[in-house]
C-alpha cells in the first residue's frame, strides 16, 4: 500500500495545548501512535465543547464515531514536550465530515492527522444526516474571528 501523504491545512480554527506526560510515553521513550490518538481525542473533544456540543450529543440526539484515522509522523515527541494541537473541520458531506489536526512542538510540525467522522443516531446506531444545528455550530467556528 502506498504511503498516504497528508497536506497541512491553510487555516486551523482551534488550538489545544498539551504537555506530554508519563502516560503519553511508550516503552520506546517517545509518544507512540495509540498515545497520540488519545491526545488528539482530548483536543477534538475540547474543540467540540468550544462549539457547544460533544461527541455523544451533537445537539439533536445524534453522536459521532470516528471511521478512519490517517497519521503522518514528522518527528518524535518526548516527555515534557509542550504541544500545540491545531484543529479544524472540513469535507462536510451529508452524513460525515473530517477533522484535520496539526501537532506542533516548538513551532515545528511533529504530525499531521486526519480523522473521518460519521454522524449516527444514538438509538439505532445508524448513520444519519448532519443536522442544521450542528452545521451551524461548525460554521460558528469556521467563520469566527476569535478562536481558543
Amino acid at each position: 500500500m502506498p504511503r498516504i501523504k497528508l497536506a497541512v491545512q491553510s487555516v486551523y480554527h482551534f488550538s489545544h495545548a498539551h504537555i506530554v506526560n508519563v502516560n503519553d510515553v511508550n516503552m520506546g521513550g517517545h509518544v507512540g501512535i495509540p498515545q497520540l490518538i488519545a491526545v488528539l481525542h482530548v483536543a477534538r473533544r475540547e474543540m467540540l465543547v468550544y462549539m457547544g456540543v460533544d461527541e455523544n450529543n451533537l445537539g439533536d440526539n445524534t453522536a459521532l464515531i470516528i471511521g478512519d484515522v490517517v497519521i503522518n509522523l514528522k518527528s518524535e515527541l518526548h516527555l515534557d514536550n509542550i504541544l500545540s494541537i491545531d484543529s479544524t473541520v472540513g469535507e462536510i458531506g451529508k452524513k460525515s465530515f473530517r477533522f484535520f489536526h496539526r501537532v506542533l512542538c516548538n513551532g515545528i510540525t511533529a504530525a499531521i492527522v486526519e480523522m473521518g467522522a460519521v454522524v449516527i443516531d444514538k438509538k439505532t446506531k445508524k448513520p444519519v444526516h448532519i443536522s442544521p444545528f450542528f452545521i451551524n455550530q461548525i460554521n460558528s467556528i469556521l467563520y469566527s474571528t476569535c478562536h481558543k
